[in-house]
């Protein structure tokens, strides 16, 4: 999908991206193939990155551009002539990272799998994990599979 965002005489973005379809119908006579109307820029969606375990949004970038999501972090830059999304990332701090893994902790010793003496912590994963990776399923089949601590597998339920 195409995007296009409004710019200021500066270039500076006005306003969130338009989708090309939305922007064709305010100009239905322009000639997209030639670029975009007078006071827009191309625009190219980048998704959301999935954070690894102790990674964190930059909450001081993007409170203008993040409205739709319950983060901020979001900017969009003038890169090589076009808007871009640009995610900002930073590391969470060492005392978010010992209440993390502090949480993960107890969150393993209270739920389902804590009389599973054969998990072991994870620090790069921040979590406790099983000594036999989950079987490789679809998305949303994860109640397919139970732990055995006695067999040290994962038993088809």
């Amino acid at each position: 999908m195409n995007y296009y965002i409004q710019v200021d005489s500066a270039n500076a973005f006005i306003g969130h991206p338009i989708e090309a379809n939305n922007l064709k119908q305010v100009f239905p006579d322009h000639d997209f193939e030639s670029g975009p109307p007078t006071g827009y820029l191309e625009f190219e969606r980048v998704e959301e990155p999935q954070l690894k375990p102790y990674e964190k949004f930059d909450d001081s970038k993007g409170s203008a551009t993040s409205d739709g999501f319950p983060h901020n972090g979001l900017e969009y830059k003038l890169i090589d002539g076009k808007y871009k999304d640009v995610w900002n990332i930073i590391s969470i701090t060492d005392e978010e990272k010992q209440l993390k893994q502090d949480r993960a902790k107890e969150f393993f010793a209270n739920g389902p799998y804590k009389n599973c003496s054969s998990w072991a912590w994870d620090e790069e994963q921040c979590a406790v994990v099983a000594p036999v990776p989950y079987p490789d399923i679809p998305i949303g089949n994860f109640d397919q599979y139970e732990w055995n601590e006695e067999t040290l597998s994962w038993d088809k339920v």
